[in-house]
């Protein structure tokens, strides 16, 4: 006799593996170096810039000067030497080069009356030239620039006292008038010294202009 069989236990079904699919990963860009933003970076982009800026400069037409419309420095030291009774000086054949572009008769430097004249050179420097009378010592400082005491100079037979004032960068040279109408002459500028020496050796008295050309006051100013 056969014993009754034992139901079986179903069996758990299996879950089927599940398998996850991962898309394939994008490559990753580098990143630029300029974007980093290090200090080494920025140097170039400096460097780089600065170079643009340089060859721009180079390229585009520029004056070093401001040119100065020239002045009839002649016929106003005629005037000054005929309404002051001084023997005024200008340099005479100078030659191609030297332009006069200032003359004015006012009072400078503790109120001294002087003539100036400025002229500009042909290495484009300036010199100015001053004369008064009375000079003080206080107005041929100013007019060197208050420079330093430097010997004496022999131009064409005549002696002239030698200032260098290094700050400005200009050299002076000083004849003292003798006596109270003694006229004192100043020279003196950024012009290279051989400059100076050809313009203090061109100085010679001016004319009196006739009294009907000379005016009765003087309408322009300059410091002394």
């Amino acid at each position: 006799m056969s014993s009754p069989s034992t139901p079986s236990t179903p069996s758990t079904p299996s879950t089927p593996a599940t398998s996850q699919s991962h898309p394939q990963d994008a490559p990753v860009q580098p990143r630029s170096r300029y974007s980093t933003g290090t200090l080494p970076n920025m140097l170039r982009s400096m460097l780089v810039i600065g170079l643009f800026v340089l060859a721009l400069v180079a390229i585009v037409p520029r004056t070093s000067q401001v040119p100065r419309t020239a002045v009839d420095a002649a016929a106003k030291a005629s005037q000054v030497a005929a309404q002051t009774k001084w023997t005024v000086q200008l340099p005479r054949g100078l030659g191609d080069g030297w332009v006069a572009t200032v003359a004015t008769f006012a009072p400078g430097t503790e109120k001294v009356p002087t003539f100036t004249t400025v002229w500009t050179t042909p290495s484009g420097a300036d010199i100015a030239l001053k004369q008064a009378a009375a000079a003080t010592n206080g107005w041929v400082s100013r007019s060197v620039d208050d420079g330093e005491a430097s010997g004496t100079v022999q131009v064409s037979g005549r002696t002239f006292e030698r200032f260098v004032a290094d700050g400005a960068g200009q050299i002076g040279y000083v004849v003292r008038g003798e006596g109270p109408t003694g006229v004192t002459v100043v020279a003196s500028g950024t012009a290279p010294e051989d400059e100076l020496k050809a313009f203090v050796a061109a100085l010679a008295p001016v004319a009196a202009a006739p009294s009907a050309d000379v005016p009765t006051k003087s309408s322009t100013s300059a410091p002394g």
